[in-house]
C-alpha cells in the first residue's frame, strides 16, 4: 500500500512477536497513514499502546479484537472493537466478557504445553517445559498455543516443519486438540457500544460469519472489514455489499503476528484513507491519549 490504513494487527501483548514499537516502525516503512493494534481479548494493554504511539508520534489506534461465536450456526465470530479505555476495577461491559475468554484461553494453553510435555513429544530432540513457555509469553496479558509452538520449534509459522507440527498436535485429533466456550458475538456487539466502542465484524470471509451481519447490526455493529488476507475477489465484494446495505464503515487489515503468523509484513493489506472515509478518520480523531498515572486494573 502506498498510503492508507492496516487497521487489524498483533503485538507482544497477545499472539504477535512484534512489540508496539517494531509495528511502528514497519508502518512507517510501509508508508501508511496509521495503524490499529487489536490485541485479543483484553483491555489491560491499551494504555501502554496508547503511550508507545504518543512517544513515537504516529497515529495508532488501540484496539482489541474479542473472540465470540454465533450460537445459531457454531461458527466463531471476531469482533475488532476501537475507542475503548480500560477502567480501573476492570468491570466494565467488555472487561467482564474478554477477561473471561483469556483466563479460559491461559489455561487452556497451559493444559495444552502440559500434555505436549507430560507425553515426552520433542520437535528435532528438543522437548517443551512450562517454563519455556511462560518465558516466551512473558509479555502478552495471557498464553497462545503460538507461544507454545515458539518454546518448542522456535520456527515461525510459515516454515513447512512447523505447520507440519502444529496440525499434528491441535488439528486432527492431536494430543493438544481442544477448544473453549465463546460469548454470543451480540453480547460482545453490545458490550463495545455500552462501553463507548466502535465494534467491526471481522474477516467474515475467513469465518463465514455472513449470515450474523443483520443480527450484530441490531445490537449495534458499525463496521465490517472488507480487505483481509484470506478474502477472495468475491469477499470483497460482498463485504462492500453488506456495508452499503446496512450503512457500515469499511476497514481492512493485514492481521499480522509477526513470525507466529501467515501475513509476512504489516501493510501488506489494509484500506485506502478514501475508501475508509471519514468513519475511520473519526476514530483516529477521537482516539483516547494515553494516562500517565492509570491505576493497575485488578484481577
Amino acid at each position: 500500500m502506498i498510503s492508507g490504513f492496516d487497521l487489524h494487527m498483533h503485538s507482544v501483548h497477545s499472539d504477535g512477536s512484534c512489540t508496539v514499537e517494531e509495528l511502528i516502525a514497519q508502518a512507517r516503512e510501509c508508508g501508511l497513514t496509521g495503524i490499529a493494534i487489536t490485541d485479543h481479548d483484553s483491555l489491560g494493554h491499551l494504555n501502554d499502546v496508547r503511550a508507545v504511539a504518543a512517544a513515537e508520534g504516529f497515529p495508532v489506534l488501540a484496539g482489541t479484537e474479542a473472540s465470540s461465536w454465533n450460537p445459531k450456526t457454531g461458527r466463531k465470530i471476531h469482533v475488532l472493537a476501537y475507542g475503548l479505555v480500560a477502567t480501573p476495577t476492570g468491570t466494565s461491559p467488555l472487561e467482564r466478557i474478554v477477561d473471561a475468554t483469556l483466563r479460559t484461553r491461559t489455561a487452556a494453553s497451559l493444559w495444552q504445553a502440559w500434555v505436549i510435555a507430560r507425553a515426552g513429544f520433542e520437535f528435532h530432540g528438543h522437548g517443551l517445559s512450562l517454563d519455556d513457555v511462560a518465558h516466551v509469553a512473558a509479555a502478552s496479558t495471557g498464553v497462545y498455543k503460538q507461544h507454545v509452538m515458539e518454546a518448542l520449534t522456535g520456527l515461525p509459522y510459515r516454515d513447512p516443519a512447523y505447520r507440519f507440527c502444529y496440525t499434528s498436535l491441535f488439528k486432527n485429533g492431536g494430543i493438544a486438540q481442544s477448544d473453549i466456550p465463546y460469548p454470543d458475538a451480540r453480547d460482545v456487539v453490545q458490550a463495545i457500544r455500552d462501553q463507548g466502542g466502535h465494534p467491526v465484524l471481522a474477516h467474515p470471509g475467513q469465518m463465514d460469519s455472513w449470515d450474523a451481519v443483520p443480527e450484530l447490526v441490531e445490537a449495534g455493529l458499525e463496521g465490517i472489514e472488507v480487505h483481509h488476507p484470506d478474502h477472495d475477489v468475491e469477499d470483497v465484494a460482498r463485504a462492500r455489499e453488506l456495508a452499503d446495505r446496512f450503512g457500515l464503515m469499511r476497514t481492512g487489515g493485514s492481521d499480522y503476528h509477526g513470525r507466529y503468523g501467515a501475513p509476512e509484513s504489516v501493510g501488506c493489506c489494509g484500506v485506502t484513507e478514501e475508501e475508509a472515509g471519514e468513519a475511520v478518520a473519526a476514530l483516529f480523531a477521537a482516539e483516547p491519549a494515553p494516562v500517565s498515572d492509570e491505576p493497575t486494573p485488578e484481577r
